[in-house]
This record gives C-alpha cells, sequence and structure tokens, in this order.
C-alpha cells in the first residue's frame, strides 16, 4: 500500500475531495446543502488536501495557514467503507509532516465530539488556553490542539 497526501490541484482531484466531504460529511449526516463551489477552499493560504492509497482517493482534510505558525484542520474525511482501518491516522501524521514543512507549528481542530478518543489517541488535547477566532464553535464539537514543533 502507497500513500500519498496531494495539495489539490487538478479537476479530478478536487471532484473526488468533494464527493468524499459531501458523502462522509453532510449526506451520512442527514445534510444537505454541500457546496463544492465555497471560495475558501480556494484561498492561497487554504491547503485542499487529499489523501490517496495506490492512487486512489480515500480522504480530505483543509489545512488553513493562519500564517502566524498555527493552523486550523478543517472537515476531515475517510471513505466510509474505509474507516477504522487506520488511514485516519495516516491521514493525521500526513498532515501534521505536511503542515511543519510549510512552517507550523501548532495545529487545531473542531472535532466532532465522536472523534475525540481518536484525536486524543493521535496526540491532541482539548484546547485550555485561546483557540483562534477563526476556528469557530459549534455545540457538538471538541475544540483541540497539537503541537508539532521539532
Amino acid at each position: 500500500m502507497k500513500y500519498a497526501l496531494i495539495r489539490i490541484a487538478d479537476a479530478a482531484d478536487w471532484q473526488v475531495y468533494h464527493a468524499i466531504r459531501r458523502s462522509s460529511l453532510w449526506e451520512e449526516r442527514g445534510l444537505g446543502g454541500y457546496d463544492d463551489a465555497r471560495p475558501q477552499e480556494r484561498f492561497h493560504h487554504h491547503h485542499a488536501l487529499l489523501l490517496k492509497l495506490d492512487e486512489v482517493g480515500i480522504g480530505t482534510t483543509r489545512l488553513d495557514d493562519l500564517r502566524d505558525g498555527t493552523g486550523i484542520i478543517r472537515l476531515v474525511a475517510i471513505t466510509a467503507s474505509l474507516r477504522r482501518q487506520g488511514h485516519g491516522r495516516v491521514l493525521d501524521m500526513m498532515v501534521e509532516n505536511y503542515a511543519r514543512e510549510i512552517g507550523l507549528r501548532v495545529l487545531f481542530v473542531s472535532a466532532a465530539s465522536d472523534a475525540e478518543g481518536f484525536y486524543m489517541a493521535t496526540g491532541w488535547t482539548r484546547v485550555t488556553t485561546q483557540a483562534p477566532e477563526l476556528l469557530g464553535y459549534a455545540d457538538e464539537c471538541v475544540q483541540m490542539t497539537k503541537s508539532i514543533a521539532r
């Protein structure tokens, strides 16, 4: 098995990225209104990332670089049929490495409450200080952070 984490650049990868997110984060939760044309996806300092396994897209996230050494992980998703097989841990590790390579030292995520255990197991902790305002807050989410400085 060969993993790759890519910053999305071509139309085919954008389609896979949006299909995974739409299915995993909207449709499976009974939500509608997914918008694959949101301008935030293409901001220069927002990194739309696709996890590929043997050249097939299986997971997504977006890493927003706040340009102060911190970043926000948004909308993490793994294809439903591939969950609980370790791919989320691989995505977490590869995003951490990517973030470090672009100069980030601290990451934040607003994790769904049912994913808190996963994040704790991969080195994240609950936010105990001021989180970036851009992280946002939702009742069903837990604000978490991870230091990646090395």
